[in-house]
């Protein structure tokens, strides 16, 4: 796989990368879950790995050594002039070898090939200089919420129907930006929550997935996303919320009903700003594709 340069320097690149190390897509029985939760990512990374293993819409990339050892690896989702970039990490014992860079790099390219102007991520602390240096520059961070919301639930809330796939996408590509219609053709089923307004259209929406660590809520208004995660009530167990630093006052609502903050990492982006509107998101499907 060719190298992507756009961003850094091509020396700088290669007197950091190891030219051993091979980036290509991974092949069925690989331990690519495996290499990733000793990356730290942790043993839940598996169901992450999900989408893009299932979705022609999405791939994952390994770094391997010349005897095809596993030492890192990469998820990539493709939403048309947009892409996103998730799960990358590489093996302690492999580190500052360029292995990061040349995934990054190596997933930048792949989205491109899919049609992306813009590849998106969401990095860690350690991750962050790996993205500058391939040509990511910072957005906002968003932070995930854990706990439970208090009862009672709004009584305008119902489970979501296959009627509302339309409304979904419309509310989403309001708020992203972006065409996920890939992520719903995934789904044989629309598990989650609606909030009706007056006229009975959808105003927002709790979508659950296979692969998030939470649902992705999604509202047209601020009273009407808070609503939203009200109605999580009627599923009453702990829930995590990742809700993007720049929806001002989403924290304080949480933080007044006892949530406790889990983790948090920075949007950084690989082209022109994609123009999403962070005030109608109030829940991330993961850090993985937004």
């Amino acid at each position: 796989m060719a190298t992507v340069a756009t961003g850094s320097s091509v020396l700088d690149f290669a007197r950091r990368r190891d030219p051993r190390i091979e980036v290509r897509p991974a092949r069925p029985g690989e331990p690519v879950a495996r290499t990733l939760d000793e990356a730290g990512f942790g043993p839940h990374v598996a169901r992450l790995l999900g989408y893009p293993r299932d979705s022609p819409a999405g791939e994952i990339l390994v770094a391997t050594t010349p005897r095809g050892r596993l030492v890192g690896g990469a998820c990539t989702a493709s939403f048309g002039a947009t892409g996103w970039i998730g799960a990358l990490g590489v093996l302690s014992r492999a580190r500052r070898r360029g292995i990061g860079d040349l995934l990054t790099r190596s997933s930048v390219e792949w989205l491109e090939e899919h049609g992306a102007i813009t590849s998106v991520l969401y990095a860690t602390e350690m991750g962050r200089r790996v993205y500058e240096r391939a040509g990511f520059v910072a957005e906002a961070p968003a932070r995930a919420w854990r706990g439970t919301p208090p009862p009672p639930a709004p009584d305008d809330a119902r489970r979501l129907r296959p009627a509302d796939r339309e409304a979904i996408l419309a509310l989403d590509r309001a708020a992203t930006a972006e065409d996920r219609s890939a992520v719903l053709d995934r789904l044989p089923a629309l598990l989650g929550l609606g909030l009706e307004g007056p006229s009975g259209s959808l105003q927002a929406y709790a979508l659950n997935t296979p692969w998030g660590a939470g649902p992705a809520v999604v509202a047209e208004d601020f009273d009407s996303g808070i609503e939203m995660l009200r109605a999580l009530a009627l599923e009453p167990q702990p829930v995590t919320i990742t809700v993007p630093d720049d929806n001002v006052g989403v924290a304080r609502v949480l933080a007044d009903w006892g949530f406790q903050p889990v983790n948090t990492a920075l949007r950084m982006r690989h082209g022109p700003p994609v123009g999403h509107d962070p005030s109608r998101m109030f829940g991330l499907f993961n850090l993985f594709f937004g």
